[in-house]
């Protein structure tokens, strides 16, 4: 046997370190020093705690794989930790590790195993509290599984901490210096957006933010938030008792606070309905509210600037010419074209072409008139002022423009007025509604989406995504007043309706939708039957189901889905979406 006493080197390694014994009765315990360098050691769970700074505050995503492998195979990274100086006498970790503490710390208590509490680390020199929250948002950038609010929570937490260290302010720019220096780059514009998310956002929202909301969903409901505060100070009437726009703002965020029942498309409407009844201007209607929230139409305006304002019909002198009693004729100044062109850009105006009158000499007083062909005057403005070459005129019984005998020119006209002209609202000279005028539709324009006119889809929703939105709201709200809502799912794939709805479904209101969308059903309803509930029957207990405003809603969404399909067919064949 050896005269060296064997040592066991794996007990050995177990051991803490040890101080100096004291050397006299008034003599203290050296403390410990902290290394200079990196160093390993065994360390057990009670020697060791998380870092108070970790920027993780909800449960990792991948909580239970971890907890499972380390379970199978024991810990096979080294986590890394230091010791604070000035803190207490226990070592944290300073770049990462925190659920791999946490996890280790349930086996332990669940079976007791010595691997378990003795962990083998390595000790680092005390970088700093600072260094070592950039470490954890480092490490765990690297894996990418921290929430985009625990994120900007570390952040602040990183710019608190440099504040209190240099005693002074800090800017984004020179917090985005800092932590690029320290290997986690950041911009400062990334930096600005997680401010305005603990600015605006969590204080209304936290659930929804823990719960994980992505950084895009979060930058979607700013860039809203942005236009909304912006149209808002353009329309905004400041009273006593007016209420301002953050209050509004942050009272449609606490709506939205459970993760089950958010939706960003909801949201938005929602948050139109509380601006029009905070804001009741009559140039801010829902759909003028959708425009100006449209991250679209702000990127166009910011490369193009304002809108122009509507067309203008600017009128032009002509001369009425005494002709025999009871006969009156219009005469045009010339033009410099054998053929007049009229576009109707909505309802009250006609698409076709005339011949012009030929001209006379300016022989009487000068009359305002609009640039129209004479003998279509009476068809837009229904005047008394007829060609004098006309002599039937066949008012129609039922309301609508008169029926003119004579050249064909006046009849081709008459069959220019289409579907678009019929169930459209009427416009004045000037291309706008008349301020006395009421759309026959009125009631309605209330809803998820509010319907006024039929057929008119305004130019800056004409495109495919704005026509699959007003496609599944109309269809919700339809099916929500059938009471088979769960039932109609949003859909925005490029060749979508914009919902869909299951074909299999017993609901005959579902299959209607489903037809509608080109998904055609399984099986075959009661058509008679369904057809009662818009028309009904002469039968007393046969009344429609469908109120008026939901029988408007159908129509309008047969138009908008229209308009939606033949966007898709020229966007097929290589055409583009927006005519």
């Amino acid at each position: 046997m050896s005269k060296y006493n064997k040592v066991n080197l794996s007990d050995a390694m177990l051991q803490r370190g040890k101080s100096p014994s004291p050397v006299g009765a008034g003599n203290n315990v050296s403390p410990l020093v902290p290394p200079v360098s990196e160093m390993a050691m065994m360390l057990t769970l009670d020697q060791v705690k998380p870092n108070p700074d970790n920027p993780r505050k909800s449960r990792n995503p991948r909580y239970d794989d971890i907890k499972a492998s380390i379970r199978a195979r024991g810990l096979d990274s080294i986590p890394k930790v230091t010791r604070d100086p000035e803190g207490e006498d226990v070592y944290i970790f300073s770049d990462g590790g925190n659920t791999r503490y946490q996890i280790l710390s349930e086996l332990w208590q669940e079976t007791g195993e010595d691997r378990f509490y003795r962990i083998q680390t390595i000790v680092k020199p005390w970088p700093g509290r600072l260094k070592c929250l950039i470490g954890h948002l480092a490490e765990n950038e690297v894996r990418g599984d921290l929430t985009y609010i625990d994120k900007a929570l570390g952040i602040r937490n990183a710019r608190t901490i440099q504040e209190e260290q240099l005693g002074k302010s800090v800017a984004l720019r020179e917090l985005s210096d800092l932590l690029n220096q320290e290997g986690y780059p950041i911009h400062y514009s990334s930096i600005s957006r997680m401010e305005d998310t603990l600015k605006y956002l969590y204080p209304n929202m936290p659930d929804l933010l823990d719960s994980g909301l992505s950084r895009g969903q979060v930058v979607s409901i700013l860039t809203l938030r942005s236009a909304a505060e912006k149209t808002w100070s353009q329309y905004e009437i400041v009273r006593d008792e007016s209420p301002d726009f953050g209050g509004v703002f942050g009272a449609t965020c606490s709506a939205f606070n459970n993760p089950d029942s958010y939706s960003f498309e909801m949201f938005r409407d929602e948050l139109i309905g509380q601006l029009l009844k905070a804001l009741p201007h009559p140039s801010l209607n829902y759909d003028r509210w959708l425009i100006e929230l449209d991250p679209k139409e702000q990127q166009r305006r910011e490369m193009f600037g304002e809108p122009p304002a509507p067309p203008v019909v600017t009128p032009v002198k002509a001369t009425l010419s005494s002709l025999s009693p009871g006969t009156e004729e219009t005469r045009l100044p010339p033009q410099p074209d054998d053929k007049v062109h009229i576009t109707g850009l909505r309802s009250g105006t006609l698409t076709g072409a005339g011949n012009r009158p030929e001209p006379v000499p300016d022989n009487n007083a000068e009359v305002d008139v609009p640039t129209l062909p004479a003998a279509l005057q009476s068809l837009t403005d229904g005047s008394q002022v007829r060609p004098a070459n006309r002599t039937e005129t066949q008012p129609d019984l039922y309301g609508g423009p008169a029926v003119f005998s004579g050249e064909s020119g006046v009849q081709s006209a008459l069959n220019d007025i289409n579907l678009f002209s019929a169930l459209s609202d009427p416009l004045d000279e000037s291309g706008r509604q008349p301020s006395s005028y009421v759309s026959s539709v009125a009631f309605a324009a209330t809803g998820l989406e509010p319907v006024t006119d039929i057929w008119h889809i305004p130019a800056l929703q004409d495109d495919i995504e704005h026509l699959q939105d007003m496609a599944y709201r109309l269809a919700f709200e339809l099916a929500e007043a059938m009471g088979c809502e769960d039932s109609i799912h949003e859909d925005k794939a490029p060749q979508a309706a914009g919902y869909n709805a299951s074909a299999q479904s017993s609901n005959e209101f579902v299959l209607f939708l489903a037809g509608m969308t080109g998904n055609l059903p399984k099986q075959p309803f009661n058509m008679f039957m369904f057809c009662l509930n818009f028309f009904g029957s002469h039968v007393i207990s046969d009344q429609p189901v469908f109120a008026d405003e939901h029988v408007v809603k159908v129509m309008r969404l047969i138009r908008v889905l229209r308009r939606l399909r033949e966007l898709q067919r020229d966007a097929a064949k290589g055409g583009s979406d927006e005519l």
